[in-house]
C-alpha cells in the first residue's frame, strides 16, 4: 500500500504523517489489490482543517473530504467514510459476481448422430438421359441409379437454377 501525503498551507508534520499512515493501512483489508492513496491536508481560514482522500480500485475512483476544527478528528471521520464506501463497493462486487450466470461446460457423453432415417435402395441400371427424364417426371430432388455403360453408382439432382447436376462414384460394383 502506497500512501502519498501532501500538505497545503500548513507545515509538514511527521507525527501527523505517521498517524495517517497508521490509520490508512487498515483500508487494505477491504480490497485484494494494493492501494495507492493520495491524502491532501490543508488549512482553511487558519482554524479549519480539511482532509481530502483520493484513490482508485479497478477503475473506480473513490474520493472523500472532511472539514473540522481538529486535524486528527477530520482524519478519523474521513477514514470512517472511506470504510463505509469500501464495504459498499465490496458488497456490490459480491452481488454482481453472484448474479452473473455461471458458464457450465456441457460435454456430450456420447456422440450424437444426425442420421434419422436409413433406407436401402436398389440402384437401377439406366443411362444419364433416362435418369434425367425420370427425375423430371417424379418431382423428387434427386435419383440414385447405376450407369448402364460404366457400372458406376450415380446421383442426378435438380439444381436451384433448374438444371441438373450429376455425381458419379468411381469404382465398379462388386
Amino acid at each position: 500500500m502506497e500512501i502519498t501525503i501532501s500538505f497545503r498551507h500548513i507545515e509538514p508534520d511527521e507525527n501527523m504523517k505517521s498517524y495517517i499512515e497508521e490509520k490508512f493501512t487498515k483500508l487494505q483489508k477491504y480490497v485484494e489489490t494494493p492501494l495507492d492513496v493520495h491524502v491532501v491536508l490543508s488549512v482553511e481560514r487558519k482554524y479549519r482543517y480539511r482532509v481530502d482522500v483520493l484513490f482508485t480500485i479497478n477503475g473506480v475512483v473513490i474520493n472523500a473530504h472532511e472539514t473540522m476544527d481538529d486535524m486528527r478528528a477530520a482524519v478519523d471521520m474521513i477514514l470512517d467514510k472511506i470504510e463505509r464506501r469500501l464495504t459498499r463497493y465490496r458488497e456490490k462486487l459480491k452481488r454482481y459476481r453472484n448474479a452473473r450466470p455461471k458458464k457450465e461446460l456441457v460435454r456430450p457423453s456420447e456422440p450424437v448422430s444426425k442420421i434419422v432415417v436409413t433406407k436401402t435402395i436398389d440402384a437401377k441400371p439406366m443411362d444419364t438421359e433416362e435418369a434425367a427424364m425420370q427425375l423430371e417426371a417424379s418431382g423428387d430432388n434427386f435419383i440414385i441409379f447405376r450407369d448402364s455403360e460404366k457400372g458406376n453408382v450415380c446421383v442426378i439432382y435438380k439444381r436451384k437454377d433448374g438444371n441438373f447436376g450429376l455425381i458419379e462414384a468411381s469404382g465398379k460394383a462388386s
